[in-house]
């Protein structure tokens, strides 16, 4: 069997195996970069996550005066 195509036609299945058998002894060049582009992009998301999601805060309920207080309208100005 040669791996020129037009000699001898092969079932599907074949050139199925041929391609993942010369796929798998062919080891990708980029691997390293690949991996350290990752690392790198993962970390920036774990920065961005620890910041907060942003947008409008949320309102904070204002504080209970204490009774000892006199309020505006409790003072009788004679």
């Amino acid at each position: 069997m040669s791996d020129t195509p037009g000699s001898e036609p092969s079932s599907p299945k074949d050139h199925y195996a041929r391609e993942k058998a010369r796929r798998a002894a062919v080891a990708p060049v980029d691997d390293d970069a690949m991996a350290a582009a990752r690392r790198e992009y993962q970390a920036m998301l774990d920065l961005n996550a620890a910041k907060g999601r942003g947008g409008r805060p949320k309102k904070q309920p204002a504080p209970r005066k204490s009774d000892d207080a006199p309020d505006a309208g409790d003072f009788d100005e004679e």
